[in-house]
């Protein structure tokens, strides 16, 4: 095999250095501001302005006493003072410099200094992005046509009433945010790095977890398809019972929102009915950086403990730090020692090690890798588009605007499995629980 790195001149050396980009110059970096991105939470706006970087951008957010929100350049653009800390008034946000303030669409509304009929004031607009707060989230859009952005696609966990949307923010990685979502697209890997410790099954779930799933990776049906709102995974595993194979599907709402179910996403040994939905999206800081939100969906009857060690009950992520349950040797001079047993932590340690930003053209993409190809067409695509002046891929959402992703994880029989673009069961309507046979819930606390 030929390990040399492609020629960044050819047309697939040229997507390479393009893909992991963000700035608004970029290939890349136009293709992402064509779709809304999460901000912060709604809780973080409260009487300051909040700072915040976006897509390679120096912003803030705030909000006014109306509980309107709003989002602009850092850079006051009388004489470069940080908006941030401005103080907030009921038509905008103040420049404490010299007191010019600028209303949510931009609009300056007041120069103090200046006099009452300068036409300054009229003649001068802040940067701005146009924002709305939707199931505690805030969340923006930065494409050039921000007096008419399109809907925002609403996720469907996010809108789901059935139970409790825990949402957890403040894990920010230091690299590319595609190191992160290539990850996700990979489901192989699951069957290497998170088996180097797995977890344990819990002695109360342990009669409702079927462990003649086989993991062996060449026994198990692999299926990527693309989809309305991105791409999926699809894992069919065979069991002792030729009438019973168990599905694992992980899905990505384009660009940067990755969805799952199960108590552990099902991971090994995670072989129950149970489907914690669960999940999060990445807001991209700039090339080299982003944070991750994460969210789960908590119904009454599912089981609320994990197969891994945690903080707390509602611990997720990197709750516990960058320290996993391998043994730590006094010998060990790498950055990360005892790493192993924590998949969040597996998953951390592995994709900084690729680099801020990996090198891409020296990579040999093998069987297991479909799931990235798919991803990196799906980017590919949207590029040509936007190169041809065209709309990219849009979210497809159902009329009431909700995305509806795959998250199936369970048992089904062989003629229930149906592979395609088109979603599986979903988990509404009390499905996707554990229940005895009598069809009682089995966890209700």
């Amino acid at each position: 095999m030929n390990v040399e790195a492609p020629s960044q001149k050819t047309k697939h050396g040229e997507f390479l250095a393009d893909y992991p980009r963000t700035g608004k110059d970029t290939p890349a970096g136009k293709l992402l501001r064509h779709y809304w991105h999460p901000v912060c939470l709604s809780e973080d706006l409260k009487d300051l302005p909040y700072p915040v970087r976006m897509l390679g951008e120096d912003l803030v957010a705030f909000r006014k006493p109306s509980g309107e929100p709003g989002l602009l350049l850092r850079r006051c653009p009388h004489r470069c003072a940080s908006l941030e800390y401005g103080q907030i008034h009921p038509h905008g946000l103040k420049c404490s410099y010299h007191g010019w303030t600028f209303d949510s669409d931009g609009t300056c509304t007041e120069m103090p200094l200046e006099p009452e009929d300068s036409p300054m004031c009229k003649e001068v607009r802040q940067t701005w992005y146009p924002v709305q707060d939707w199931a505690g989230v805030v969340w923006g859009y930065f494409g050039e046509d921000r007096e008419t952005p399109p809907p925002l696609p609403k996720l469907d966990i996010l809108s789901r009433e059935d139970g409790e949307v825990v949402l957890e923010r403040g894990d920010v990685r230091n690299y590319n945010y595609l190191n992160f979502m290539e990850n996700f697209a990979d489901m192989g890997h699951v069957y290497v790095l998170h088996m180097l410790a797995p977890g344990v099954v819990p002695d109360d779930v342990a009669p409702y977890c079927d462990m003649s799933v086989n993991t062996e990776w060449r026994n198990i049906q692999h299926a990527n398809f693309e989809t309305g709102y991105g791409m999926k995974s699809v894992l069919v595993h065979p069991t002792d019972n030729a009438d019973r194979r168990y599905v694992n599907t992980w899905s990505i709402c384009f660009p940067y929102t990755y969805r799952f179910g199960g108590i552990s996403a099902g991971l090994p040994p995670d072989f129950t009915d149970d489907r914690r939905e669960s999940g999060g999206m990445l807001r991209i800081i700039d090339d080299e950086s982003f944070e991750i939100i994460r969210f789960t969906l908590l119904r009454e009857g599912n089981f609320k403990s994990t197969f891994y060690p945690r903080a707390h009950a509602n611990a997720r992520g990197l709750a516990e730090g960058t320290t996993g349950i391998g043994e730590k040797k006094e010998y060990d001079n790498r950055k990360y020692s005892g790493w192993e047993g924590l998949p969040p932590v597996e998953d951390l340690v592995l994709q900084e090690s690729q680099g801020v930003i990996p090198e891409r053209q020296y990579e040999n993409l093998g069987s297991s890798d479909t799931g990235v190809a798919l991803l990196r067409r799906i980017f590919r695509k949207g590029l040509a588009a936007i190169e041809k002046g065209r709309m990219p891929k849009p979210i497809e959402a159902d009329t009431d605007g909700v995305v509806r992703t795959d998250t199936f994880k369970g048992f089904l029989s062989p003629e229930e499995i149906v592979l395609g673009a088109e979603n599986l069961p979903s988990s509404e309507n009390g499905a996707g629980l554990i229940r005895d046979e009598a069809g009682a819930l089995v966890f209700t606390k």
